[in-house]
């Protein structure tokens, strides 16, 4: 079966501020109407919350007039922003994503991680607590804006809203040797920070 989009989610987040201004969701109705049992348990969608639906054209319509997307960078975590543009393609009109970064591959780079990790892994490893039930298009959406957030304050040399305790960043999954060297130098510049 071929994989189809039943719901998006977008989170505007001001790049300097580092905080979300704006955010929405919307359920898309599927060509087809079997949502397998997996899926159901994963995201907690149903036919039926899908059944009032709008099309994907019409939800990505709207959601491009009221973000512009096209004007703006566009970060997802893993392929979302892939699948997009694949589902774009294939209803004939080209995606409004412009500038796409795939924020999981650029987390595991900065991090000097042997391999991608998943949403829920990223941000307990910046010490943050995921905010809603994984999978839900906008849960992601808002965890991946936290990430950034997060990310972007670290190279700014900015202090982080909720700084990770030592516990939780020595706990956190194994990365490379260099990787855990700059892991424990945070460590030890939140514990210099936290005495100011």
């Amino acid at each position: 079966m071929r994989q189809e989009i039943i719901e998006i989610g977008v989170v505007e987040m001001d790049l300097q501020a580092l905080e979300i201004t704006r955010e929405r969701s919307h359920f898309v109705r599927p060509r087809r109407w079997e949502i397998s049992e997996r899926c159901t348990e994963l995201t907690g969608i149903t036919k039926e919350d899908i059944q009032g639906a709008r099309s994907f054209s019409e939800v990505l319509q709207s959601l491009a007039e009221e973000f512009t997307p096209g004007k703006a960078l566009c970060c997802a975590w893993g392929n979302d922003a892939g699948l997009i543009e694949a589902t774009c393609h294939a209803h004939g009109f080209k995606t409004p994503l412009r500038y796409r970064v795939d924020l999981s591959q650029l987390f595991s780079w900065l991090l000097l991680l042997k391999q991608i990790r998943s949403l829920r892994d990223a941000v307990e490893m910046l010490g943050l607590d995921f905010d809603g039930v994984p999978h839900g298009a906008l849960v992601d959406a808002r965890n991946t804006a936290r990430v950034h957030a997060a990310l972007i304050r670290r190279m700014r040399r900015e202090p982080d809203l909720v700084a990770p305790s030592v516990k939780q960043v020595i706990d956190a999954p194994a990365v490379t040797s260099f990787g855990e060297k700059l892991r424990r130098a945070i460590v030890l510049e939140n514990l210099n920070n936290s005495g100011d």
